[in-house]
């Protein structure tokens, strides 16, 4: 899925001394293909993380923050390339009454150790707010719900850390996100459609062999496919750490096309026993999006928003990965039972239940950004 930045990267307008490294955007790794991906993972990186307040204002207004940064455990001598840099970060459009906001920096290209950071707002006419550093207020503790909290304590402000160590890049603390539960829960999700599917075709007193080789062999070619579309739709950023969902249901679809013709597989029948799975596994894998930070909705001052992430900017959204989830797995129970009880319908029920979700997505993923800019 791909995973859609919400922020943008300013470099660093002032001149940094010769040691500092100066960061103004994404990092080039010298090789390709999958030496690219594991440099990317293998690689030591400092994560820090500033939070702040939205101020008062009419409107949304950008928010520029510059992380500076010293290496503390450097032998004796002088400091070399890689013990100093200085990082921008701005977020476009910060949107007041939204609530705590949390602003996370991945700072590569730097030497392993142990690091001191600060964290300064840039001149601005609306500065943010520092949630602990407001006179006369309510305790943070008080006003922050749980789940803020919680994410307070994971990645903690730069300034409540005297010291904060470089990490593997999957390891960073980053408000919002859990390390590995995107891949852990589309697992999941895959082993749940295969139950569901069993389920069905053991209850029509089919062989399970040839449905399950179809299904099988188009989750292969689709994870590829996933794979392979992100990487040409990010061929300009070089970017290989992401995953298209477009690009899991064309692969997915012509192998099982392929493969329904060559084992003489009813298509219809196929698509109505695999809906039902497709659709919960759908909904399983929803929940390892929200927390990884990918097809996440704009922020909002709403009530019915909800804390998530982005993977740099956390603050209250609209819940997009959450009501996909809700409209997947209702549908999912739906089809399941209308299947399990009247038997397959000439893809009826696939059609009627993919249908709905095509639609719920595009309407989630397009119309509510567009809400949230005329509010």
């Amino acid at each position: 899925m791909a995973h859609r930045p919400a922020a943008r990267k300013r470099p660093v307008v002032h001149a940094a001394p010769r040691s500092d490294v100066v960061q103004s955007g994404t990092p080039a790794f010298t090789g390709g293909g999958f030496a690219a991906l594991l440099e990317s993972a293998t690689q030591q990186i400092l994560a820090v993380t500033y939070w702040f307040d939205p101020a008062l204002h009419p409107g949304s207004y950008p928010v520029t923050v510059r992380f500076s940064g010293r290496r503390v455990d450097v032998k004796k001598g002088r400091m070399r390339s890689g013990d100093r840099f200085v990082r921008d970060e701005t977020i476009e459009k910060v949107v007041p009454g939204s609530g705590p906001i949390s602003l996370t920096a991945k700072v590569h290209g730097i030497n392993a150790g142990e690091w001191v950071v600060t964290a300064r707002v840039q001149g601005s006419a609306i500065p943010a707010h520092r949630s602990m550093e407001q006179e006369n207020a309510t305790p943070v503790a008080d006003r922050l719900g749980p789940i803020v909290r919680l994410w307070r304590r994971w990645a903690p402000d730069v300034s409540s850390a005297e010291k904060l160590s470089t990490c593997l890049t999957p390891l960073a603390h980053v408000p919002g996100i859990i390390p590995g539960i995107w891949g852990a829960m589309v697992t999941l999700g895959m082993a749940v459609a295969l139950a569901l599917q069993a389920l069905v075709i053991s209850r029509d007193h089919l062989a399970l062999g040839p449905w399950w080789a179809v299904t099988l062999v188009a989750i292969a070619v689709g994870i590829a496919g996933a794979k392979v579309w992100y990487i040409v739709l990010k061929r300009r950023e070089h970017s290989m750490n992401g995953w298209c969902i477009q690009g899991f249901v064309t692969g997915a679809t012509l192998a099982a096309a392929v493969l329904l013709v060559a084992l003489d597989v009813p298509a219809g029948v196929f698509l109505d026993v695999t809906a039902p799975g497709l659709l919960v596994a759908m909904a399983v894998g929803r929940v390892g999006c929200f927390f990884a930070g990918c097809c996440g909705g704009p922020p909002t001052a709403s009530r019915w928003g909800v804390w998530s992430s982005d993977q740099r900017v956390g603050a209250r959204r609209i819940p997009t990965q959450l009501l996909e989830l809700v409209l997947a797995l209702s549908l999912g129970l739906v089809v399941l039972v209308a299947v399990v009880g009247h038997g397959p319908a000439g893809r009826a029920y696939f059609v009627g239940g993919w249908r709905p979700t095509s639609w719920g997505d595009k309407v989630f993923c397009i119309c509510a950004p567009s809400r949230a800019r005329r509010g």
